[in-house]
């Protein structure tokens, strides 16, 4: 392999021999070799490539072909070949570990002021981020027992990050004492109740809301007054739980083609020392790009950056509901059972489509039966 790097033109054109004594002028010309029919093969310098082919291209002559040659095209074309898959299995076994951790906390709900300490008590007692190792049923726990102003807590884990959902004890300035109020963290309509102490707000068949004061701590003795005591009871509750999916008969969808185009940049530091790629012809295009460190274990920082231009196109799609019902419904269906608990008992399902023209929406309703209290 030649280690040097040159440019092989294959030309066809009247009068060469004038035209390649003014092109060594200003430029080096090697091995020039003449054929039969004015067809001529000569190198040049790879730096004097587009300076070459704007001068044949002046005097008229004809390019049969172009040739690359030397160390750093067969590296070029190495990278090109073998470059992208490495990187796709590098970048998977990446993603593959890094999702088994989570990145960040987030904490959601009332008093905000108390966000933040749960955010810091969670991070300080959080012994691992491996998700195998996060136990959400202890954080519930722990952070009912630090936390006075929570009557509810759940904690997930959804995609890299740990999610705190919390519900404030809320209490009427009359009713704050050594006791808590019995409080609802549901939406629904109580279908059951047994009282054990305290005062009943709701009956059954009564729609509640989250956060509303289900059994307050307190009763009224025979004598009139008002006595604190525990609020304790079993009430059961149907929770419905609604999602909703939306279909388009008619509506643009763009896509790839499958064409692209790879531009390749090596560089130390901020400093490009090669580069290689084509222009980009697409009219509609998308682009990835991602930097890879060639040499990791080195001092030298020496890194490519690779640019792919997807080309794109844009394609009408025209498919009646009729078609695809099912699979809508069942898509509905599915995103729906999302936000159940994972012992949830399911005592109902059912749907309802809304039409209007090529628009349709289904929306699938869940029955779940929910106990406070116990």
């Amino acid at each position: 392999m030649s280690l040097k790097n040159r440019i092989i033109f294959k030309v066809k054109g009247l009068n060469q021999e004038r035209s390649f004594n003014n092109i060594s002028k200003s430029i080096n010309v090697y091995n020039l070799k003449k054929e039969e029919n004015g067809i001529s093969q000569f190198e040049v310098d790879y730096k004097n490539f587009k300076k070459t082919k704007k001068i044949l291209n002046t005097n008229g002559f004809e390019i049969i072909f172009i040739k690359n040659q030397g160390f750093l095209f067969k590296f070029k074309s190495f990278l090109s070949r073998y470059g992208l898959i490495f990187g796709l299995i590098i970048c998977t076994i990446f993603y593959i570990l890094q999702y088994s951790f989570i990145f960040q906390i987030k904490v959601l709900g009332t008093p905000n002021e108390i966000k933040g300490e749960i955010h810091n008590f969670v991070e300080k007692n959080l012994n691992s981020y491996f998700k195998c190792n996060i136990d959400t049923k202890n954080i519930e726990n722990i952070i009912k027992d630090e936390f006075e102003q929570v009557s509810s807590v759940s904690v997930a884990i959804v995609g890299q990050t740990l999610i705190i959902n919390y519900n404030p004890s809320t209490l009427p300035d009359e009713m704050k004492g050594d006791f808590e109020p019995l409080v609802s963290n549901v939406n629904g309509i109580i279908t059951n109740i047994n009282l054990v102490s305290g005062t009943l707000n709701f009956s059954v068949g009564d729609i509640i809301q989250e956060g509303d004061i289900l059994v307050s701590p307190y009763i009224i003795d025979t004598d009139g007054e008002t006595r604190e005591v525990m609020a304790k009871a079993q009430i059961d509750v149907n929770v419905w739980i609604s999602e909703s999916i939306t279909h388009y008969d008619y509506r643009l969808q763009t896509e790839r083609t499958g064409n692209k185009i790879v531009n390749n940049e090596i560089k130390i530091g901020s400093l490009t020392i090669y580069s290689y790629g084509q222009d980009n012809y697409f009219k509609d295009y998308e682009e990835e790009c991602y930097t890879k460190s060639l040499t990791p274990n080195f001092l030298l920082p020496l890194k490519i950056e690779r640019t792919i231009i997807y080309e794109t196109v844009t394609k009408e799609i025209i498919q009646p509901f009729d078609e695809v019902r099912e699979q809508i419904i069942e898509k509905a269906r599915q995103k729906t059972l999302i936000f159940l608990d994972e012992n949830a008992i399911i005592l109902n399902e059912n749907y309802t489509i809304k039409d209007a023209g090529d628009v349709h929406k289904v929306t699938y309703t869940i029955t779940t039966s929910q106990t406070i209290g116990g």
